[in-house]
């Protein structure tokens, strides 16, 4: 008699979640690795690509170029963050809630809104610039370039530090500094021997999420500093001028990216391992309490400089109903014509956006639900190889995801390029290690006993699940949700190379405008795109109250 291994509803889960992610992640990066190293001419294996690139001043120029933009953004991130989750950790001081919440906003505002904002503030046509000129005869110091890029990278990622570092600084048992300081150690001491090692793995992890993020970053680069060479725009501006021609150097380009991300993914894992502190659970240090003019100052200083980091969200409302003639703003001169514009010649850019978003929001709820739950409660040699593919993402800017979806879907028995499936499909291949990684938190929490016991009273394994898991799992889904949600529809790296004619999105028409100088325009799709994204986050904050960035206690 032969013996048929049974399949369970949860392996068969397993292998469809595979399958999925084959088709949607491991089969176009394998076709980018394949035109990497094979030969247009011959169609045999080659290395002429790598070898072309690293022979070619512009390229190598690109690299370092990306790798010291990474560099200084994560230094800079790191100073900003570590101080400020310091600062909030450690002192109790007058608006000390509100001013601690303002800096996860910074996650949700999309980067081209961020940097058309600065733009507008300290550009050639920038209100600052403009005053400075007409009120003391100086010119400002040319934005456009190293110093706009690397100003605008820090202030968009610093958040980042901060959610990562202030949640370490919760954890710490304070009665560990106590004992070193009741042994005689000093202050500075006591966090340089105590603290400091133990915050440690927070900050190299959000450190290498930022280096990551930084290498990753299109727009930024693309619209504040289109003449420095990044490795990023780098490929898609190789990929525009080969399209329909040799793809090598775009692939070359593209696996470039992704070996550096993954090489800080793995150095990060290493360290990380061998520095793992554990404690038990005890009191949080006590927060110094500052009142008086200590208090205040403090107050100003942290709401200043957060409220500076915001400012691009006033600045551009403020510019979305200014009137506008070509790249000329008249402030002060109100105006519904940028708005008008916007919703009356282009409705289908926002159409596309509202659905590509629900439909890879849609999908990647139900398939993070089901894939965190299977990584928790269901391990096996199956669901390891899963959990490796589903972090993949992370490692994979959009722009090499969209070349790669090309590479893979331009030809053969399945042509998607030109389609809105592809674009979907990226949406929700980005997004996903994001909704797993929200909704697998509450799962661990879950004894197994209590779905066993539905189960032992006869209810299906399915059935138990959506009945037992489900319910515990809701805040988290619709956490994981709207994050899917307001990050799709910023989404411009992938769908700058994806999308087709009639298929154009919110963030690609901002960026068109942008490139073409006309920054009222930009500023009311701007407008549109951050109602669109702010009014789930309120309906989720104030009418389901739920924590969107995990910093309840």
């Amino acid at each position: 008699m032969t013996f048929v291994p049974r399949i369970t509803v949860w392996t068969f889960a397993t292998l469809l979640a595979l399958a999925i992610l084959t088709l949607a992640l491991l089969y176009p990066l394998s076709s980018l690795f394949a035109a990497s190293v094979t030969s247009p001419e011959t169609g045999r294996f080659s290395m002429a690509g790598y070898a072309e690139f690293f022979a070619t001043d512009d390229h190598v120029t690109a690299l370092i170029n990306t790798l010291i933009l990474a560099f200084v953004t994560t230094i800079g991130a790191v100073v900003l963050g570590v101080t400020m989750a310091f600062v909030i950790a450690r002192y109790d001081f007058p608006l000390k809630s509100m001013i601690g919440l303002l800096p996860l906003a910074t996650l949700v505002i999309p980067d081209i809104i961020v940097c058309q904002a600065w733009i507008m503030v300290f550009g050639n046509n920038g209100f600052v610039t403009n005053w400075v000129w007409d009120s003391f005869g100086l010119i400002m110091p040319q934005f456009y370039g190293w110093t706009g890029l690397v100003f605008v990278m820090i202030l968009q990622h610093y958040a980042y530090i901060y959610l990562m570092v202030f949640a370490a600084f919760q954890s710490i048992d304070g009665s560990l500094e106590q004992a070193a300081q009741n042994l005689g150690s000093s202050p500075w001491r006591t966090y340089r021997t105590v603290t400091i090692p133990v915050l440690a793995p927070a900050v190299l992890v959000s450190a290498m999420v930022v280096f990551s993020l930084a290498i990753d970053n299109f727009g930024i680069p693309a619209i504040i500093a289109p003449r420095v060479p990044i490795l990023s725009v780098a490929a898609y501006n190789t990929f525009i001028s080969e399209l329909g021609s040799d793809p090598v150097m775009q692939s070359t380009m593209s696996v470039m990216l992704v070996v550096i991300a993954t090489i800080v993914l793995v150095v990060q894992k290493l360290y990380v391992e061998r520095r793992v502190y554990q404690m038990e659970a005890g009191k949080a240090p006590e927060m110094v309490k500052l009142t008086g003019l200590r208090g205040r100052l403090t107050s100003a200083a942290t709401l200043g400089f957060i409220l500076a980091t915001l400012l691009p969200v006033l600045i551009i409302l403020v510019a979305a109903f200014t009137h506008s003639r070509g790249p000329v703003l008249h402030w002060g001169q109100f105006s519904l014509v940028n708005l008008e514009r916007a919703i009356t010649f282009t409705p289908e850019a926002l159409y596309n956006s509202l659905f590509l978003a629900g439909i890879a929001t849609v999908v990647g709820t139900a398939f993070s639900v089901i894939v965190s739950y299977i990584l928790v409660k269901k391990r096996s040699l199956l669901t390891n190889l899963l959990d490796f593919v589903c972090v993949l993402p992370l490692v994979i800017a959009g722009t090499v995801l969209g070349i790669a979806m090309i590479n893979a879907y331009n030809a053969g028995a399945v042509v998607l390029t030109g389609t809105w499936f592809i674009m979907a499909m990226a949406y929700f291949v980005r997004r996903v290690p994001y909704g797993i990684r929200t909704m697998s938190g509450p799962i661990h929490s879950i004894k197994d006993s209590l779905e066993e016991a539905s189960i032992n009273l006869g209810v299906s394994p399915l059935r138990s699940f959506a009945k037992v898991i489900l319910p515990i799992m809701t805040p988290a889904i619709l956490s994981g949700a709207i994050f899917m949600w307001v990050t799709t529809l910023s989404e411009l790296s992938a769908t700058i190379v994806l999308y087709s004619a009639g298929l154009s999105t919110m963030p690609i028409q901002i960026f068109t405008q942008l490139t073409s100088g006309y920054t009222g325009p930009a500023a009311a799709y701007s407008a549109i795109l951050m109602v669109s994204i702010f009014i789930p986050l309120v309906i989720a904050i104030r009418v389901f109250k739920i924590d969107l960035f995990g910093t309840a206690k």
